[in-house]
């Protein structure tokens, strides 16, 4: 009899260790899917935050000072505003570029590009009034500077003490917002913080 039961004894500890390695082989193709699918979420996660990287870092920066001209007592006629690109984004064709101007009381206006560049814009349009270390064509490139001539129209007045948003927005990106208020003594040339 005893025979009997030694032989039992060992069949259930064989039957133990089958059952051990099939645990450790279940543990194991769920731990390979599991690594496989955060692999996965985290080759979508990166790629989302390199796109908006991409995107956030493809819109123009203000490169120096920002100015407004006066031919009229207390009141700015036209605003100055240097703009470069943002490091590693791809050059923006300037053609395609819109320009909101935002006043108080959110009144605003959207401007024209016409004459596109070197000549003083109209009231109500904006144009390039200079390129410092750019070629001929429309691209605005790397190590490029424009230097925006815009001239806001009776909707958006720039009078002293009163607030504007300028948004400066290439096709398919960020806009660059730049808020500034005109202070209380406005000369022929008034830097504008």
């Amino acid at each position: 009899m005893s025979t009997s039961s030694s032989s039992d004894a060992g069949f259930t500890g064989l039957e133990a260790a089958i059952v051990l390695i099939a645990f450790v082989i279940v543990a194991a193709v769920f731990a390979y899917v599991v690594l496989g699918a955060g692999i996965l979420f985290s080759e979508g996660s990166r790629s989302a935050v390199h796109q908006g990287i991409q995107e956030a870092g493809s819109g123009l920066i203000v490169t120096g000072g920002v100015y407004g001209i006066s031919n009229t007592p207390g009141r700015i006629d036209s605003i100055i505003v240097p703009v470069s690109l943002t490091v590693g984004s791809d050059p923006i064709d300037i053609t395609s570029v819109s320009i909101r101007l935002i006043g108080p009381k959110h009144r605003e206006h959207i401007l024209q590009n016409s004459p596109l560049f070197d000549l003083p814009p109209e009231t109500g349009h904006w144009s390039v009034q200079k390129r410092l270390n750019a070629d001929s064509n429309h691209l605005l490139e790397a190590g490029e500077q424009y230097i925006l001539n815009i001239s806001p129209d009776g909707r958006v007045d720039c009078m002293a003490y009163r607030t504007f948003t300028i948004e400066i927005k290439p096709v398919g990106r960020q806009a660059l917002r730049v808020e500034r208020t005109v202070p209380g003594s406005v000369t022929a040339i008034t830097r504008l913080d």
